[in-house]
């Protein structure tokens, strides 16, 4: 099996080397190698390829718009970032479907055996790289945990209302006020949990048990 790779890293050299490394093997076949954000994208539309080699820290458009771009377009890539960007950016590619991290102090044979175990429907995470996310993820529990506790009844019974999937306009029904009031609670119940939008209000609360 032959597996077609993108390459999207804005360091010249390491392009380069990765391309050169990559494309001499005869199970790998380079099908784009690009240095930007909007130029990763085209590629990705124009060539289909089974995996994208991403570092973090693209521009123009960055690596988490392109990971977004690819989750609502349903793109069948499968993405392996090969970077030594924080643990935050990392974490957050993770829950937006990266399915491979190597760090950039890792040997170019290990970034080859990560494309294939993704390549082959698996997941591959170079494990300091995973510690260090997971220390981050283990600190935001624990202050997600006290936080919990800032909510006010209400806002307690919008964040239940939520994890039962229920939209703005059912909510508001539910609890007797308006959708508008709906909003200013979401609003304050995102800040309190530093959670970025609904999807990740829903993780929190079963994570914590809340229901």
């Amino acid at each position: 099996m032959c597996i077609d790779i993108i390459i999207a890293d804005p360091h010249p050299i390491m392009r380069e080397a990765l391309a050169n490394f990559l494309g001499s093997r005869s199970d790998f076949f380079i099908k784009s190698c690009v240095g930007n954000g909007n130029d990763t994208l085209a590629a990705l539309d124009k060539h289909k390829s089974q995996i994208l080699v991403m570092d973090l820290s693209l521009t123009n458009c960055n690596s988490i718009d392109i990971l977004q771009s690819i989750t609502k377009n349903n793109l069948a890539v499968r993405t392996v970032l090969f970077t030594n960007g924080e643990a935050n950016e990392i974490l957050r590619s993770l829950d937006l479907g990266v399915c491979g991290v190597v760090s950039r102090d890792k040997s170019k044979f290990e970034l080859a055996e990560c494309i294939i175990s993704v390549a082959n429907g698996e997941h591959f995470l170079d494990r300091e790289l995973t510690q260090k996310a997971m220390a981050v993820l283990l600190g935001r529990r624990k202050n997600s945990k006290n936080n919990i506790n800032l909510l006010t009844p209400k806002e307690m019974l919008v964040a239940r209302a939520v994890l039962e999937g229920l939209p703005n306009k059912k909510i508001a029904s539910k609890l007797f006020i308006q959708e508008g009031t709906v909003k200013i609670h979401l609003h304050k119940i995102y800040q309190k949990l530093n959670c970025p939008g609904r999807m990740s209000l829903q993780r929190r609360l079963q994570e914590f048990g809340i229901i």
